[in-house]
Protein backbone atom coordinates (compact mmCIF):
# COMPACT_ATOMS: atom_id res chain seq x y z
CA UNK A 1 0.00 0.00 0.00
CA UNK A 2 1.44 3.35 -0.97
CA UNK A 3 1.91 6.16 1.53
CA UNK A 4 -0.93 8.03 -0.18
CA UNK A 5 -3.29 5.06 0.36
CA UNK A 6 -2.32 4.97 4.04
CA UNK A 7 -3.20 8.63 4.35
CA UNK A 8 -6.57 8.06 2.69
CA UNK A 9 -7.23 5.17 5.06
CA UNK A 10 -6.40 7.14 8.15
CA UNK A 11 -9.99 8.47 7.93
CA UNK A 12 -9.00 11.66 9.67
CA UNK A 13 -7.75 14.33 7.39
CA UNK A 14 -7.28 16.72 10.23
CA UNK A 15 -4.40 19.11 10.64
CA UNK A 16 -0.76 18.25 11.21
CA UNK A 17 -1.23 19.33 14.80
CA UNK A 18 0.06 17.16 17.59
CA UNK A 19 -1.45 16.40 20.96
CA UNK A 20 -0.07 15.02 24.19
CA UNK A 21 -1.35 11.47 24.35
CA UNK A 22 0.21 9.95 27.46
CA UNK A 23 3.57 9.41 29.07
CA UNK A 24 6.16 6.66 28.77
CA UNK A 25 9.02 6.65 31.28
CA UNK A 26 7.88 10.12 32.43
CA UNK A 27 8.50 11.50 28.94
CA UNK A 28 5.51 12.91 27.05
CA UNK A 29 4.35 10.76 24.17
CA UNK A 30 3.42 12.97 21.24
CA UNK A 31 0.72 11.47 19.05
CA UNK A 32 -0.63 12.60 15.71
CA UNK A 33 -4.36 13.11 15.37
CA UNK A 34 -4.46 10.61 12.48
CA UNK A 35 -6.67 7.56 12.95
CA UNK A 36 -4.77 4.44 11.83
CA UNK A 37 -6.46 1.39 10.35
CA UNK A 38 -4.49 -1.72 9.41
CA UNK A 39 -6.08 -3.22 6.32
CA UNK A 40 -5.96 -6.25 4.05
CA UNK A 41 -6.44 -5.76 0.31
CA UNK A 42 -8.48 -8.63 -1.15
CA UNK A 43 -8.06 -8.78 -4.94
CA UNK A 44 -10.04 -11.95 -5.60
CA UNK A 45 -13.60 -12.88 -4.68
CA UNK A 46 -14.82 -10.45 -2.00
CA UNK A 47 -15.93 -11.96 1.30
CA UNK A 48 -19.63 -12.04 2.19
CA UNK A 49 -18.68 -11.49 5.84
CA UNK A 50 -15.46 -10.52 7.58
CA UNK A 51 -14.17 -9.97 11.10
CA UNK A 52 -11.01 -10.11 13.19
CA UNK A 53 -10.45 -12.25 16.29
CA UNK A 54 -8.17 -10.92 19.02
CA UNK A 55 -6.62 -14.22 20.08
CA UNK A 56 -5.51 -13.04 23.55
CA UNK A 57 -9.11 -12.34 24.61
CA UNK A 58 -11.20 -14.22 22.05
CA UNK A 59 -13.00 -10.95 21.21
CA UNK A 60 -14.49 -10.63 17.73
CA UNK A 61 -13.85 -7.22 16.16
CA UNK A 62 -16.28 -6.16 13.45
CA UNK A 63 -16.02 -3.15 11.16
CA UNK A 64 -18.87 -1.86 9.03
CA UNK A 65 -16.89 -0.25 6.24
CA UNK A 66 -14.84 -1.35 3.26
CA UNK A 67 -12.91 1.02 1.00
CA UNK A 68 -12.81 -0.39 -2.51
CA UNK A 69 -11.19 -3.81 -1.87
CA UNK A 70 -9.44 -2.88 1.40
CA UNK A 71 -10.84 -4.58 4.51
CA UNK A 72 -10.05 -3.37 8.05
CA UNK A 73 -8.15 -5.79 10.29
CA UNK A 74 -7.78 -3.54 13.39
CA UNK A 75 -7.84 0.19 14.03
CA UNK A 76 -6.89 2.74 16.68
CA UNK A 77 -10.08 2.08 18.66
CA UNK A 78 -8.13 -0.83 20.17
CA UNK A 79 -5.13 1.20 21.42
CA UNK A 80 -6.62 1.88 24.88
CA UNK A 81 -7.11 -1.86 25.44
CA UNK A 82 -3.55 -2.87 24.49
CA UNK A 83 -0.30 -2.65 26.43
CA UNK A 84 2.35 -0.51 24.78
CA UNK A 85 4.91 -2.44 22.72
CA UNK A 86 3.38 -5.84 23.54
CA UNK A 87 2.83 -7.83 20.35
CA UNK A 88 -0.53 -9.62 20.14
CA UNK A 89 -1.86 -12.19 17.70
CA UNK A 90 -4.97 -11.46 15.63
CA UNK A 91 -6.73 -13.52 12.98
CA UNK A 92 -8.62 -11.92 10.09
CA UNK A 93 -11.45 -14.11 8.77
CA UNK A 94 -13.19 -13.44 5.45
CA UNK A 95 -16.03 -15.81 4.54
CA UNK A 96 -16.22 -16.69 0.85
CA UNK A 97 -18.01 -19.39 -1.14
CA UNK A 98 -14.86 -20.95 -2.57
CA UNK A 99 -12.24 -20.47 0.14
CA UNK A 100 -12.39 -18.73 3.48
CA UNK A 101 -9.61 -16.24 4.19
CA UNK A 102 -7.85 -16.98 7.46
CA UNK A 103 -4.89 -14.61 7.92
CA UNK A 104 -2.75 -14.24 11.03
CA UNK A 105 -1.41 -10.83 12.10
CA UNK A 106 0.94 -9.68 14.83
CA UNK A 107 0.02 -6.20 16.02
CA UNK A 108 1.17 -3.94 18.83
CA UNK A 109 0.34 -0.49 20.15
CA UNK A 110 2.94 2.26 20.37
CA UNK A 111 0.74 4.12 22.85
CA UNK A 112 -0.83 6.24 20.10
CA UNK A 113 -1.62 3.92 17.21
CA UNK A 114 -1.83 0.27 16.24
CA UNK A 115 1.29 -0.97 14.44
CA UNK A 116 1.47 -4.03 12.19
CA UNK A 117 4.47 -6.17 13.10
CA UNK A 118 3.67 -9.07 10.79
CA UNK A 119 0.96 -9.95 8.28
CA UNK A 120 0.12 -9.76 4.60
CA UNK A 121 -1.04 -6.57 2.92
CA UNK A 122 -2.67 -8.24 -0.10
CA UNK A 123 -4.34 -11.59 -0.81
CA UNK A 124 -6.17 -12.99 -3.82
Amino acid sequence: MSPLDRIIFSLCFTSICFMNCSKINDEPLICTENFVTITLQITGEPPSDFYTIRLATGDTLRHQWVYKNYYPVVDDNLVGQMENDVVEDFRFVGKRDENTINMRYKIKSDGCHVVKVEGLETIM
